[in-house]
């Protein structure tokens, strides 16, 4: 399971993970390419992190 989120939502991209999955996620900067084509799950902005269980 992975969620794309800007700045703003990488908080709740954190705890939904932890509330669903029970285990700590991991935190990932996106490349500048991946920036470009990538929108936040939460809203329309340009996703930062990717967070996920991989």
């Amino acid at each position: 399971m992975k969620k794309y989120c800007c700045d703003e939502h990488v908080d709740i991209g954190i705890d939904e993970l932890i509330d669903e999955l029970e285990i700590y996620p991991n935190l990932e900067l996106l490349t500048e390419k991946e920036k470009l084509s990538t929108i936040c799950t939460y809203c329309d902005k340009t996703a930062i992190y990717k967070v996920s269980n991989e």
